[in-house]
């Protein structure tokens, strides 16, 4: 079917890249850290550790924990997914009820640093994340230096559209491709983490293609009739009958942003014109619905639009510029910079 190119051809919200650059080109230009919805209590079953790792990835991580402690694998849990090609501070739980533990420090190594260790009543769960904050270096720049800040600033301001990014999909977004078949040749998944990494990539799919509809018809951050809203820095959702002054204010504050689906079994919560455009996405892509039904995957919502918090930038010469920024959980950082720039996907 060709789905490589799915992120490339997402449509930008603030009129393409305004330049060229790199990014990554060294790990230490991508630096994520990871701040948890909660505080652990200090006391319980589960350790706590807050870890720096350099070129691993977040599964390579649990593995080396839970060999360390000598438990199983799926005794050691985290809350998010970290990339390998960066520097990135998270945390796992490992789960030993009525044990000390082992010196977790004796894993340490260029690669691998502890920065935290604690306990909690309960094991880490997935999604469980407040924000990620963001210290990333573009380098290479090719482009005009005012148009870079420009263009920042208006990511300030705006957001950007919350598309799920190639992460999510695999190198050149793989993982479409692989489902399509699993789904189109009514085959079962037999692996439990990799049924999930399969109905999870279908589902952004298809929540991409109507955000990426609603871009393209330059309505992705207003309200349509029969749009679902969510409040900002939450999950909660709720539906107006009618598009009020009020509504059309809190989205232009950014306190409310309005939501996308993510396809399930359970009734779809949009309705008039906003369930017709979504309705239209589903029977075009009909393998993908079949399947997740099929599967009884649940239904959900997502912001169409994410606001990056306490956003920095600057140049640090004359091509390489800085960006700071937060973002809240499952929300992606390439997801900003490619309103900013073009970078070489390999990159």
């Amino acid at each position: 079917m060709g789905y490589e190119t799915h992120v490339i051809d997402l449509s930008s919200a603030l009129g393409g890249a305004v330049g060229t650059g790199m990014m990554r080109e060294v790990a230490q230009y991508f630096k994520v850290n990871e701040q948890l919805s909660f505080k652990p209590s200090t006391e319980g079953e589960h350790v706590f550790l807050y870890l720096q790792k350099t070129g691993l990835n977040t599964e390579e991580v649990a593995k080396k924990l839970a060999m360390h402690a000598k438990v199983p694998r799926r005794a050691v849990s985290y809350a998010g997914m970290k990339d390998r090609h960066a520097v990135t501070k998270q945390w796992f739980s490992v789960h030993l009820p009525g044990k000390e533990g082992p010196d977790w420090h004796l894993l340490e190594e260029e690669t691998l640093r502890i920065e935290n260790i604690t306990r909690h009543s309960k094991k880490l769960k997935r999604g469980s994340i407040k924000f990620n904050e963001f210290d990333i270096i573009i380098t290479r720049l090719k482009g005009d230096s005012d148009q870079f800040l420009n263009r920042a600033e208006q990511i300030k301001e705006t957001g950007v559209p919350n598309y799920f990014m190639e992460q999510r999909f695999g190198y050149l977004c793989q993982n479409i491709e692989r489902v399509y078949r699993i789904f189109s040749r009514n085959e079962a998944i037999k692996n439990k983490k990799m049924k999930n990494l399969l109905l999870s990539s279908a589902r952004s799919y298809l929540f991409n293609q109507v955000l990426n509809k609603r871009v393209a018809d330059k309505n992705w951050d207003k309200a349509l009739p029969g749009d679902v809203f969510m409040l900002n820095g939450t999950r909660q959702y709720f539906k107006e009958e009618r598009i009020s002054d009020l509504i059309n204010k809190r989205l232009l504050e950014q306190d409310i942003h309005p939501t996308g689906p993510l396809f399930g079994v359970s009734s779809h919560a949009s309705t008039k014109a906003v369930y017709e455009l979504e309705n239209q996405i589903f029977k075009e892509e009909k393998v993908f619905c079949d399947g997740l039904l099929k599967a009884k995957v649940g239904s959900a919502r997502r912001s169409l639009r994410v606001v990056p918090e306490a956003f920095e930038f600057g140049f640090l010469s004359e091509d390489s510029l800085r960006l700071k920024f937060k973002l809240p959980s499952g929300s992606y950082a390439t997801a900003l910079i490619r309103e900013l720039i073009k970078t070489n996907r390999l990159n």
